[in-house]
């Protein structure tokens, strides 16, 4: 299969060339004949035989029209020139014979084709016919080539138009997102569009890369940082302004929402705050700037030096070069050397703190530093917000430490296995000595549930049951015990997120709930450790949804974190709490019994048992199944918001739901699904391979490697991004597009709409057409039916060519297939080979040089440097350093003498050298020839007279 990006290359040399086939013919330029051709390594082979230069004074004949730049018809001629400008000159048209059929009198010509060809008038562009009358008045800022469906392109106010050859606008106006369009050949006609870079608002505007300001990234709030077309980068505000000038080398992306950034400018490296203002001082002129965590950064200064700047750019400290290459970071604390003493830098504070002398880091974990003294006794602990705890500020127990780990932000110590005590990242010891008393006898584990103000730990007897007399119990948030001589063990009725280890959102440390094991049953105990008035319960489960199911006197119910019981029907089998105040329900043991929905706290039925599956409820929808590949999503009131007609759904957020597929399905890993959103409307189509994902804003994007949505994250509105690739800016999004193809009627209207295919012409009856993508190469009718799926290679259909060509390399040897819309290989060669031209193809060999291809596909003939196919029995051939023409045997017909030709046409070509271009017969005779002569441009005929000018500028030789 062809690389797209081969393909998308090839097509982007094409889309240039076209850009250039007028522009590179204005009036004034060199006096030399030769001009540069666009180069594609195809079209050398299929339609020359590969100059790097196209015919200059005498343009190539086209529909027995050669365009010719000679002295304007319409001026004087003057003194002659001092120079070789050609200000004076203007374009017309030469016939086959040479003949001037029409008058120089235009600023710049395109070549003809289907009859008409684009001239501009006056600054404006236009359409003749063949006979110099004017088709379509000039009235466009740019045009193309008519095409063989009778439609152009033509430019006028920087929107692109397609015309008729009565200068009409056909079809629907084109998006302004559109850069460009191109029309090629066919019935229906080749359009290749090319896109701008787009950026759109939140709220629909759009605006384009085209406009001069480009942006790169968000930057604080409502500013983006963005590039000028000079590269320069600035900031600019919601509505385009620059807010700061654009006058920087780079602007870098801050480390966290509302740090500095970085920026390089004409006073070398700069900080901005959040508002895009330079924090320095006009003193403050840094070479180079480097960040330190997230408190600090790093300034060069001369002689090796260093300046530590703090958060707000503001210098705290000057290091010689030994202090700064021997300083540490830990944590966002920073540590260097000032004689044999330890200086720390500490968030916040505008000034070094002095630790001591002869001081050694031993160990450091999350930013907790533990040091010892000369003696390698310990010396005290820096603590991640700059607490130091040393001397007669650290507690006694401080030293004895050999074992520190941290939970949750929280440094605990220990002496071997014995908990010392737990200190916070202020440097306050959290547990009381009573606690740490009874912890030493006792094991307090950690709480995986960790929240602001909730409880440390719990506290259990372990395995050795060492102190009888003190019951399990809870560490509360202010280091003291709570237990009881009762309880036996305390459990957690909270927990984690299953998936994501967070709470329940809306949980707080005072809706925390623990369970206390006695000898009567379990007691449900406040955040505080505090019992509930509750009776004791046999068994009492995780509080989900704000209830729990509890088990006691012979019955199940649900409670609330009050301990307030709801009762539950006593004829159920199972039941499980599902959203808050609802159950799930199964009436018996049987394997496929059915579930149904009860509402514990009303009392009463809401849905029926007749699901064979119900899932958990959030914001009151859940998935529900009555079979196989008979899912879907349902209400609180078991109301069908996504039929029961699908194969499996899961949740992608709040509003929106991924549902898969019903049916047979061969890889289920390729089942095509769709994003649906909480009305029950589908967002996307159904897909293989749609994967859906949230961006930092909330957003989904779904797609499957070739389409793209993007989706609201309340599910509302849904932007089918087709194969475009977005990327989000605060609150504009970048939008890139690749390049499309489609195919137009010619009444302007899509017959094919365009899609990220690189398509080729029609061609045929009936008409078929070669694209190609990221699936691999195919043909297609004129309503875009595929009819035959190619295999891999590196296909083409040349002009004229009744078969597809597939080049591709077969044990290390480039080989070229011709093969027909059948499928089936009709001939193959050696090479990179050409379309067929009159029996005869060319051939690149491995060598680099050409040979002719026969009917049968054997080399024949002799090798040149450059081969172009045959016409009207001769073909351009690149020998001895020149250009000239051989016969079918590969004889030469017309010696090499010229630097660059064309094919023959109706028994003309066109040749040209550096200093004169010349329409020749078959036999190599001129007809016409266009050189300088006296600072101007002089049309001669086959005798050498000359035609045009009528009068040579003043003070020449007649």
């Amino acid at each position: 299969m062809k690389s797209r990006a081969f393909s998308i290359t090839r097509l982007a040399c094409a889309l240039a060339a076209l850009g250039a086939s007028l522009s590179a013919h204005a009036q004034y330029g060199d006096a030399g004949c030769l001009e540069n051709a666009p180069y594609d390594s195809y079209a050398e082979l299929d339609t020359s035989a590969g100059s790097p230069y196209a015919n200059g004074c005498i343009r190539t004949l086209s529909d027995k029209r050669a365009a010719v730049l000679l002295p304007s018809a319409l001026k004087s001629a003057g003194p002659a020139p001092g120079d070789r400008s050609l200000r004076r000159h203007a374009w017309g048209f030469l016939d086959q014979n040479g003949r001037l059929a029409i008058d120089p009198i235009f600023e710049a010509v395109g070549d003809f084709r289907h009859g008409l060809a684009a001239v501009k008038w006056q600054g404006r562009w236009g359409f003749i016919d063949t006979r110099g009358r004017m088709a379509v008045r000039p009235q466009f800022d740019a045009v193309q080539n008519f095409t063989q469906a009778g439609l152009a392109v033509a430019t006028l106010d920087g929107r692109h138009h397609l015309i008729d050859r009565q200068g009409n606008y056909v079809g629907e106006p084109l998006d302004e997102s559109v850069a460009s369009l191109r029309l090629q050949d066919g019935v229906p006609a080749l359009a290749t569009l090319e896109y701008k870079l787009e950026y759109r608002s939140a709220s629909g505007e759009r605006r384009y890369g085209d406009a001069g300001i480009h942006l790169i990234r968000a930057y604080g709030k409502q500013l983006y940082v963005a590039r000028n077309d000079e590269g320069r980068y600035g900031l600019v505000d919601g509505q385009w302004n620059w807010a700061l000038e654009p006058v920087y080398d780079d602007i870098l992306e801050p480390s966290e929402e509302g740090a500095l950034a970085l920026a390089y400018g004409p006073r070398g490296a700069e900080l901005l705050d959040p508002q895009g203002r330079s924090v320095l001082d006009e003193g403050q002129r840094y070479r180079e700037l480097r960040q330190l965590g997230n408190a600090f950064w790093s300034a060069e200064l001369e002689r090796g030096s260093y300046a530590v700047l703090d958060a707000a750019g503001k210098p705290v400290a000057r290091l010689k070069g030994d202090q700064a290459y021997g300083s540490q970071r830990f944590g966002d604390t920073l540590l260097y050397p000032s004689g044999n003493k330890v200086m720390a830098l500490i968030p916040g504070r505008g000034e070094p703190v002095e630790l001591g002398a002869d001081l050694a880091v031993v160990g450091d974990l999350d930013g907790y530093v533990r040091f010892t003294d000369a003696q390698n006794t310990s010396a005290g602990l820096l603590t991640p917000s700059g607490a130091w705890l040393y001397g007669d500020r650290a507690p006694a127990w401080l030293g004895e430490f050999s074992r520190m780990e941290v939970r949750q932000g929280r440094l605990w110590l220990f002496q071997d296995t014995r908990l010392l005590n737990v200190i916070d990242a202020d440097g306050r010891a959290l547990l009381k000595p009573e606690t740490v008393e009874a912890a030493q006898q006792m094991a307090l584990r950690p709480l995986a549930l960790d929240m602001p103000g909730g409880p440390l730990g719990l506290l259990s007897h372990g395995y050795c049951h060492c102190n009888t007399e003190t019951g399990a119990g809870l560490v509360l948030a202010d280091g003291s015990i709570v237990s009881d001589a009762a309880w036996t063990e305390v459990t957690p009725l909270d927990v984690v997120g299953r998936y994501d280890g967070e709470p329940p959102a809306g949980l707080e440390a005072r809706h925390l709930r623990y369970a206390a094991h006695t000898a009567d049953g379990m007691r449900l105990l406040d955040a505080a450790g505090k019992p509930i008035d509750l009776p004791a319960q046999q068994y009492i489960g995780e509080f989900r949804h704000g209830y729990a199911l509890a088990y006691g006197g012979g019955a199940s119910r649900m409670i609330d974190r009050d301990g307030k019981a709801y009762a539950l029907p006593a004829g159920y089998f199972d039941t499980e709490i599902v959203a808050p105040g609802v159950v799930r329900f199964v009436e018996t043991a049987a394997e496929d019994a059915p579930w149904g929905l009860y509402d514990f706290v009303a009392g009463k039925v809401i849905a029926e048992a007749r699901y064979r599956s119900i899932g958990e409820f959030e914001h009151g929808q859940a998935v529900a199944s009555l079979g196989p590949d008979r899912s879907g999503v349902i209400d609180l009131q078991g109301r069908w918001i996504v039929p029961a007609s699908h194969h499996a759904a899961r949740r992608v957020n709040a509003q929106l739901w991924q549902v898969q597929q019903a049916g047979p399905q061969q890889e289920e890993y390729k089942r095509p699904s769709a994003l649906f959103n909480a009305e029950g409307r589908a967002l996307t189509a159904f897909l293989p391979n749609l994967q859906a994902h949230a961006d930092e804003t909330g957003a989904i994007t779904a797609d499957d490697g070739k389409r793209r949505w993007i989706i609201s994250p309340d599910g509302a509105d849904a932007l089918d991004m087709e194969d475009a690739r977005y990327t989000r800016l605060g609150d504009w999004m970048e939008i890139r597009r690749a390049l499309r193809s489609g195919y137009l009627d010619a009444q302007g209207r899509w017959q094919i709409a365009p899609a990220a295919v690189i398509g080729g012409t029609f061609r045929g009856a009936p008409a078929r057409a070669l694209v190609s993508d990221d699936d691999g190469d195919r043909v297609i009718d004129a309503q875009g039916k595929t009819v035959a799926v190619l295999p891999d290679g590196d296909w083409s259909w040349p002009a004229g060519s009744p078969t597809l060509l597939r080049r591709y390399i077969d044990q290390g040897r480039q080989k070229t297939d011709y093969v027909g819309l059948d499928g089936k290989v009709r001939v193959s060669a050696e090479g990179l080979a050409s379309a067929y031209s009159e029996g005869y193809a060319v051939s690149q060999l491995s060598s680099r040089a050409m040979r002719a291809v026969d009917a049968r596909g054997a080399l024949t003939g002799p090798a040149f440097d450059a081969l172009g196919r045959l016409s009207e029995g001769l073909a351009p051939v690149y020998a001895d350093s020149a250009y000239g023409y051989v016969n079918a045997a590969g004889e030469m017909a017309l010696l090499p003498a010229y630097e660059t030709v064309s094919p023959f046409r109706d028994g003309r070509a066109v040749v040209s050298t550096m200093e004169w271009s010349s329409i020749i017969d078959r036999t190599g005779r001129p007809v016409a020839r266009v050189a300088m002569e006296c600072g101007v441009r002089t049309l001669y005929g086959s005798y050498g007279q000359r035609l045009w000018p009528l009068t040579l500028p003043r003070r020449c030789p007649g």
